[in-house]
């Protein structure tokens, strides 16, 4: 892979490790093309450490999508170490890399919850009656939608105990069911 030359200049097996790591962080999302800016003044030049990560990363998502890439015809100008490195890592960090892709793919059906904050307010009285005392929560969702980290949508819900007690319990109750799935998915 001719976007990897960048590699051919590390000689130290730690540094190469680190690399390899932020190619795939840089893919799951976990580190931003801003933080990865920020790295590349250690490692050397800028623009070919980005172009590096950037190929590292295209080219694990394609080995995890594709079982037939072989790594040695892909990084035909490396040495067979380096190349036993790149697939170290990738055997390494292969279920977290399928874990994203399943994710991402799943996202394009299904708007699938990336995170989420709740506030909690004790409301006095309302317009109807001044002594109506109400503990409200606030959950906000955040959606992913399509699999583009960019393209997120926000659902707010507000609640009162009850209503927030039955929804902790539904939660439960499919987190109980999609266990026993697995499970018997697993014994199968």
């Amino acid at each position: 892979m001719k976007d990897c030359e960048f590699l051919l200049n590390i000689d130290n097996k730690e540094i190469l490790i680190e690399i390899l790591n932020h190619s795939i962080d840089f893919l799951i999302g976990n580190r931003n093309e801003q933080k990865t800016m920020h790295l590349c003044y250690k490692y050397g030049c800028p623009d070919d450490f980005m172009l590096t990560i950037r190929a590292l990363a295209r080219f694990y998502k394609n080995t995890c999508c594709d079982a037939g890439i072989d790594i040695k015809s892909e990084f035909l100008n490396l040495t067979p170490e380096l190349q036993k490195i790149i697939e170290i890592v990738l055997d390494t960090r292969r279920s977290e890399i399928t874990r994203y892709l399943i994710r991402q793919l799943n996202a394009q059906d299904n708007p699938l919850v990336e995170s989420f904050d709740w506030d909690t307010r004790l409301v006095m009285g309302d317009s109807s009656y001044a002594h109506n005392y109400r503990l409200l929560t606030t959950l906000t969702l955040r959606l992913l939608s399509t699999g583009d980290k960019k393209d997120n949508r926000f659902l707010h819900m507000q609640m009162d105990e009850k209503k927030l007690n039955d929804f902790i319990e539904a939660i439960d109750e499919a987190l109980k069911h999609e266990q026993t799935n697995t499970r018997d998915t697993y014994e199968c």
